[in-house]
């Protein structure tokens, strides 16, 4: 069974890569299906990041014996490794799969075009790190056009807003439980910063209040140490909602899918949690 809904559809928009893909957590996104747009990554910069790699044989098993069609996913690319990466895309089209294309930095740009003639849309890396280098991206979006891309890892909210691309992803809702500070979304394409100093030294400011009444979250309880702490922590729980209810804005005034990475089981139940909250606070079927 594939979880197949319209673009316009309101779902949970989630990614996972391909090294993380335990049989438990198989059988979660399985049994909510009916909620969540699926996104598999092939985890190739994770593995790359492990001093490991992935080989295209294992990706595609799993492709064909995974219970439950993706929505979309990626072609495994090789990382600072272009050719290879185009080689892998080529040969999986070979194999009947239909991936959506990885473009990396520092390959020639004309491939875009090339990746156009198979697939309706192509992933773009190596924009992390980019968002001082306007000129990078303008360049990118303006070879591209009005056609669809996905930005793999770059969500900064002022070129989202810009150039409104179809599809981005991001672990960033993480940071919380991480660093003791994220940022909350308030609604409206605002970000507001919120530390753990924040509740302990002084009040935090009406705007912080305000938009945490929202979640139904309690203030007083983010002045408690363990609460900013550890993978059951209200900090992290927050940060799951906060960005559902960013990647819902995001797909309604921007028409932008916004995938919310998770790499294990609890992670995906807060953002389902995030999702159902969401769900009966606009009144979502």
């Amino acid at each position: 069974m594939a979880s197949r809904f319209s673009d316009e559809t309101p779902r949970l928009n989630l990614l996972c890569a391909f090294p993380y893909m335990t049989t438990a957590l198989i059988k979660l996104i399985a049994s909510n299906l009916h909620s969540i747009r699926f996104l598999l990554d092939s985890g190739a910069f994770t593995a790359w990041r492990a001093g490991s790699s992935i080989k295209l044989d294992d990706y595609c098993r799993f492709l064909e014996t995974i219970p439950f069609k993706p929505w979309r996913y990626f072609a495994l690319d090789v990382v600072g490794k272009p050719d290879a990466t185009r080689r892998n895309y080529e040969t999986m089209l070979k194999r009947g799969f239909t991936p959506v294309p990885v473009f990396t930095r520092g390959e020639d740009i004309k491939e875009i075009e090339r990746y156009y003639k198979t697939s309706e849309v192509i992933a773009v890396g190596g924009l992390v790190g980019t968002a001082g280098n306007r000129g990078f991206i303008n360049g990118i979006m303006k070879k591209i056009g009005k056609r669809r891309v996905h930005w793999l890892g770059f969500t900064s909210l002022p070129f989202l807003k810009a150039y409104r691309p179809y599809m981005c992803d991001t672990s960033s809702w993480e940071s919380g439980a991480r660093y003791a500070t994220w940022r909350l979304y308030a609604g409206r394409g605002r970000l507001i910063q919120v530390s753990k100093a924040m509740f302990q030294k002084s009040a935090p400011k009406r705007e912080i209040l305000d938009t945490l009444a929202t979640y139904g979250v309690d203030p007083y309880a983010l002045r408690i140490d363990k609460n900013w702490s550890g993978g059951y922590s209200m900090s992290r729980a927050l940060n799951a909602h906060s960005g559902v209810r960013l990647m819902l804005d995001l797909q309604e005034h921007l028409r932008t899918l916004y995938f919310s990475g998770a790499t294990t089981i609890h992670a995906i139940q807060l953002l389902l949690r995030g999702w159902e909250a969401e769900k009966v606070r606009r009144g979502i079927q």
